[in-house]
Order: C-alpha cells, then structure tokens, then sequence
C-alpha cells in the first residue's frame, strides 16, 4: 500500500495550477471516527482570481471536532504561509503541516490563535482508489481517497484533549479546476463499523445539480479488509431522504457568515437509506444524523450567495450480502452535505 500513496499521493498544486491557475483547489481531508469523538481535519489551496490577469493562493487549514457538540475553526493564511515540499509529498501553511510518507500521513496542526494543537499518524489498512476527471459544474475534479486508516496521536481543541490509539479513520485528497456557487451540490459519506475487527468500509458520494433535483452521478464504494470488495455506480444506487434534524447547527465558520446564513440555508436529513443492487450483490445502510456544523464562504459566481458545506456526525446500520458473504452491523458515519 505504500507503494500506490507514494505512486499516487502527491500535490498538484505547484505542477498543475502554475500553467492555468484560474479556478484550481486542492484539499487533503482526513476524519477521525474516534471512540468519543469525531474529527475533521482539512488542508486547501484555493487560486483566487481578481481582475484581468491577477490571482492568489489562499491557503487554508480547518480543524473541527464532535464530542458533546461541534466547535472548531476555520483559519485563512497569506499565500507566503505555504510552502511545498520539492518531492510533492509536504505541505506546510503556517505552523501546521501535512506529510505523505512511505507508512501513510504525518499531521501537525497548530493554531494558536484558537488554542487548537496536535499531531496525528494515519496509517491505511486499506489500499487507496482514484476517481479522476469528473464533471462538476464547469468544472471538473479529481480525488483519491483512503476508505480505512488507523489514527494515532493527541489533539487539543475547545478546551479539550483527545488522545487517539487505533481508531478508525478516514482519507481524500481532491484536486481540479471548480468554482464554489457554480450549479453542483453532493452528498459524501464516510461509513466504519464501531467494532474495529470488523472488515468493512464504505464510501458514498452523490452529485447533482445545485437545486438537487437533478443527480448527475453517484456511487458507493465498499471495501472488505484491505481490498475493494464492490462499487455501485449510477442506477445501482438509490437514496432517499427522511425529514429534517431538529435541531439547528452547533457552530458556523467562520463565525461572521452566520449573520448571512441565518434562515436560508437547510441542515441535514434525519435519516439518510441508501440501497444498491448490482450483480448478485445487495447493500442497505441507514445513516441517521445527530449533529451538525456549517462551514460556509462566499460564492465565486454569484455576489449574492453563499456556498455551505454542513458537515454531520451520526449512527449508521449496514445489512447486505458482497461476494455471497452476509453481514449486519452498527457503526458510525461522517456525512457531508454541500448546498451551493
């Protein structure tokens, strides 16, 4: 496995963006499904495009957390707090940092100015998948993910300490030419069982128009230990949508958006079901959300919008038959719904 990260896992920034930066981002996206705890942990890189042949980096780094509730922050840097290792395998916005190695991820988070600090290892025990080129909006993107990582490390957030020692997690890096605001919304989810002897894991992602009545592409992928055990593409997936969580987001950020978004903006289905068919092979899973956060930025097409990424924790059952092998368990999820 570390000879596809090292194959496969590198930054695009400094090759691709420096010949047509306009519209380019990047991120590394890891989730922590910790015991007590979820985590989120981002690293992007937005070119920002002003006036006629002008643009910026705007490197960002975005840490936040769930226990009892969601709180976190999202920080923005100047461009010349980054810096790219000549390899491609590091990055480093301010005094925190990212780095691919032959036995996974080193993470450094330090953010002092809201007291947020720690260092995490990811290693995968499960081998990583690319998805490259897709259509979104205008645009198109790229991203390889890692369904199933161990983390271990300490992270302080909030006031609080949280030690990790083999919890399950989760990996994407995505890069490509979008505009936040343009006509796309998805749905993704990261779904692992509370045992960590249990084999599967599973990654959902669904695209569709920015209104939502149109989906534009969607799958779900399902790995068993190591190894991609199935994918349900398109037809073979459908989903439906049960109500709304009664409760309104523990947090925005950055802070100030949330004079903007106040009563505009929906939250997140109660309960999400997903089934697939394909090839013999059956899969249902219910995700019921418990909490979530709002991160939100202004709209690159549109002065009067703003696009919101809400970003849930809850309780998911899985049932269904791969390969002729039946299973049925609990777990948890991380599900992320993007209204532009």
């Amino acid at each position: 496995m570390s000879t596809l990260l090292a194959r496969n896992d590198f930054l695009r920034t400094p090759v691709v963006a420096s010949a047509r930066p306009t519209d380019f981002k990047e991120w590394h996206h890891f989730v922590v499904h910790g015991r007590d705890v979820r985590l989120l942990i981002n690293f992007s890189i937005n070119n920002e495009t002003f006036g006629a042949d002008e643009g910026r980096l705007a490197p960002r780094v975005i840490v936040i957390a769930h226990d009892d509730n969601w709180t976190g922050a999202v920080e923005r840097f100047d461009e010349h707090a980054l810096d790219i290792s000549a390899d491609l395998g590091e990055l480093s916005i301010a005094g925190s940092r990212m780095m691919i190695d032959r036995d996974g991820y080193r993470v450094a988070i330090d953010l002092p100015d809201n007291d947020i600090k720690g260092e995490l290892r990811f290693t995968p025990t499960s081998k990583p998948f690319v998805v490259r080129n897709q259509p979104l909006g205008e645009g198109r993107i790229s991203w390889l993910f890692v369904p199933r990582l161990r983390a271990e490390g300490q992270l302080r957030i909030g006031g609080r300490e949280h030690r990790f020692e083999q919890d399950l997690a989760y990996h994407d890096h995505n890069w490509g030419r979008i505009r936040w605001g343009d006509d796309f919304g998805w749905i993704w989810g990261t779904l692992l069982p509370t045992e960590p002897g249990n084999p599967w894991s599973m990654v959902f992602l669904q695209t569709t128009d920015r209104s939502r009545l149109r989906c534009l592409s969607q799958a779900l992928y399902v790995w068993h230990h190591d190894e991609p055990a199935a994918i349900f593409r398109h037809a073979a997936v459908q989903t439906r949508s049960h109500g709304r969580l009664a409760r309104a987001a523990d947090c925005t950020l950055p802070p100030p958006m949330r004079l903007l978004l106040d009563g505009e903006v929906p939250g997140v289905p109660a309960r999400l079901d997903i089934t697939a068919t394909r090839a013999g092979d059956t899969l249902h899973t219910e995700y019921c959300s418990r909490s979530y956060a709002r991160l939100a930025q202004p709209s690159e097409v549109h002065l009067d919008r703003s696009t919101v990424l809400c970003e849930s924790a809850g309780a998911t059952r899985v049932n269904g038959t791969i390969n002729g092998e039946d299973f049925d368990f609990v777990g948890t999820g991380v599900f992320e719904f993007l209204n532009g």
